[in-house]
């Protein structure tokens, strides 16, 4: 079995958006700027937006964050300030949010939308325009191609139908003459999809559901999940066993997620790009 670890792709990607970065501040005088939104006091997102702020760091992005708590209309003001606002080139609203904010994410101005989660941007995403990708979809396509996975003519499977990943990585696949079948909790034969599968994305969200029996010895498996579970990093695959069938397999951690990281920098770098006409 083939490990296909994303830790070198991500140092790649990483040491070429430094370089990008330097040169941008160079020809503009400016730098590309995210701002984080949060709602509520969701721990998880705060962590989330702390590793967000380090690998801006890295880079040379510049990072802002801003929590509120139970100020719906302050926070929706917030968004609208930040669409306008020149200087910040690239939004990200943190998840969950409550009922009475969940239209807020379709207020993000699409070229600054670096998760690519309005209508807008999955909607050029759907009929093959240029736009920001969602960015873990986007890293499971970069690790296929980096380590040379045969994409066109091949049957793909992918388990779980989110809007940030299990939609936009099928579309990503068929683009790239996949056939794909999208697998759910209402499949009716799971294990028969995936023992017929060349590839399988692992999108579902429940730690280690995919066994190792469940997967054919040809297939390449991406393990997109990340449940912790007892404080330890779990995928949607049991490693152990189908480490033992598999082709190829994404470890977790130093996956997708990995990768997911600097795919989310180059976007924020693209968005950067976008909004000052820079090719």
């Amino acid at each position: 079995m083939k490990e296909l670890s994303g830790r070198k792709l991500a140092a790649e990607i990483k040491e070429s958006l430094i370089k990008e970065v330097e040169n941008l501040k160079s020809e503009t005088g400016a730098a590309p700027h995210l701002i984080v939104l949060q709602y509520g006091e969701d721990a998880a997102s705060k962590a989330y937006a702390s590793r967000i702020e380090k690998n801006c760091e890295a880079i040379g992005i510049e990072f802002e964050y801003q929590q509120l708590i139970n100020q719906p209309e302050k926070f929706k003001a917030l968004l609208k300030k930040a669409n306008k606002d020149n200087k910040i080139t690239s939004i990200m609203v943190q998840q969950p949010l409550p009922a009475e904010l969940k239209d807020s994410l379709e207020m993000i101005n699409p070229q600054k939308d670096v998760e690519g989660i309005t209508s807008a941007s999955l909607g050029k995403l759907f009929v093959g325009l240029e736009t920001l990708n969602p960015a873990t979809a986007e890293a499971c396509m970069e690790i296929l191609d980096y380590y040379d996975i045969p994409i066109k003519g091949q049957r793909a499977v992918v388990v779980g139908r989110s809007n940030i990943v299990g939609k936009p990585v099928s579309i990503l696949l068929q683009q790239k003459h996949a056939t794909v079948t999208m697998c759910h909790s209402r499949t009716r034969d799971l294990e028969w999809e995936l023992k017929n599968a060349d590839i399988v994305v692992a999108a579902v969200g429940r730690a280690e559901m995919i066994k190792g029996e469940m997967l054919d010895e040809d297939s390449v498996v991406i393990d997109v999940g990340t449940n912790f579970i007892d404080g330890k990093l779990l995928g949607d695959v049991d490693f152990a066993s189908a480490a033992e069938i598999v082709k190829a397999l994404t470890p977790v951690p130093g996956g997708v997620g990995t990768v997911t990281n600097q795919v989310l920098m180059r976007n924020i770098v693209k968005s950067f790009k976008n909004l000052h006409n820079i090719k």
